[in-house]
């Protein structure tokens, strides 16, 4: 049995995660650590758990963890894991993080983008990027992950093999992406009230989203080939789901056939990546509530390559993701846990 703590259980993606853990049958959820006042009982905060989780919250340090704890899932705010990690894996453990504290390997890119330094360069050094479709062998031996953003696991699916196969120019791509509101967080936040986002469609971040050097990062290490691209995200009045629109120039003359061809042969043994073949196209509701990534492709103009990707950017986002993590790091099946609605 994995023993599991949850460091920043009240967030969205910590209740989708606690509801994933609960089912999975190599999994016991130890601790819940957080910063609320006086310690309430989880199903105060989630009403969903009541009757299902008696646990209350304890401190984030890693004097606070109960003896054996095996991995640490930390879902707080970016610059705070970093800061409290080394306790962790000073203690034995492997930390899966939500943050964007671990999600690269040059510190100067993670400084220059959240406008914070790096306290822990050391280990951000030795951490692993999440991607298990991408980056399965290195994830197996890590000792810290770094568990992707929610647009750019969806970028990076639909654009990978493209890249990789040198169908594609790496320069010059364009996402276009969606997201529910859940995306925003549970933080007080005047744009993710009702009436700001009910029955409207609005752009945000335009020109430096801090995910656009994560895609272009994860795209580069995946690929070898250096990706430039521009990336806009925009709000839609849903509560979950991501839809990534990606168009890159084609490099070489290929049809819709070999095309696919390409992404059946990166993903046909992937079991959570499923590809979408013409006339079919992906939408977020295929893939609600799941793990999956379905991804499609189709050509424009004649040299426009479109990638699609939708996800649940609360599962394959963040929580079920994270849990693909841990299983593939503690040598389970990878889809332990994770099959069907969760």
């Amino acid at each position: 049995m994995i023993n599991v703590a949850i460091e920043g259980a009240t967030a969205y993606s910590s209740l989708e995660l606690i509801q994933i853990l609960l089912r999975h049958p190599e999994a016991k959820i130890v601790h819940l650590g957080g910063r609320r006042e006086g310690n309430p009982h989880i199903a105060e905060i989630f009403p969903s758990l009541k009757g299902r989780l008696d646990m209350r919250l304890g401190g984030l340090e890693a004097e606070a963890l109960p003896p054996g704890t095996d991995v640490v899932f930390t879902t707080l705010s970016n610059a705070v894991p970093m800061t409290l990690a080394p306790g962790y894996l000073k203690a034995g453990c492997r930390v899966i993080d939500f943050s964007a504290d671990y999600r690269f390997t040059d510190s100067a890119i993670y400084e220059r983008v959240y406008k914070t330094p790096h306290v822990d360069v050391e280990n951000l050094e030795k951490a692993v990027y999440g991607l298990p479709e991408i980056f399965r062998e290195e994830i197996a031996g890590a000792r810290l992950v770094g568990n992707p953003g929610c647009y750019p696991t969806a970028s990076a699916l639909a654009l990978a093999p493209l890249i990789a196969a040198g169908v594609v120019d790496p320069v010059g791509i364009i996402v276009d992406a969606k997201s529910g509101v859940s995306g925003r967080g549970n933080k007080p936040d005047p744009g993710s009230l009702y009436c700001a986002c009910n029955e409207s469609l609005s752009a945000y971040a335009v020109g430096n989203h801090r995910h656009e050097p994560e895609i272009e990062c994860s795209l580069t290490r995946a690929t070898g080939r250096p990706v430039s691209l521009c990336f806009t995200p925009h709000l839609i009045p849903m509560d979950r789901g991501i839809l990534c629109t990606c168009y890159a120039r084609m490099s070489s003359k290929v049809d819709l056939g070999e095309l696919e061809e390409i992404l059946q042969n990166a993903y046909g043994r992937e079991p959570f990546v499923r590809l979408r073949k013409s006339p079919e196209l992906p939408a977020t509701k295929d893939v609600s509530f799941t793990n999956y990534c379905d991804v499609a492709v189709r050509i424009a103009k004649g040299d426009t390559v479109i990638a699609i990707a939708v996800i649940d950017n609360l599962m394959k986002g963040a929580a079920s993701q994270a849990v693909q993590n841990m299983n593939v790091i503690c040598g389970l099946p990878e889809t332990t846990g994770l099959i069907g609605r969760l």
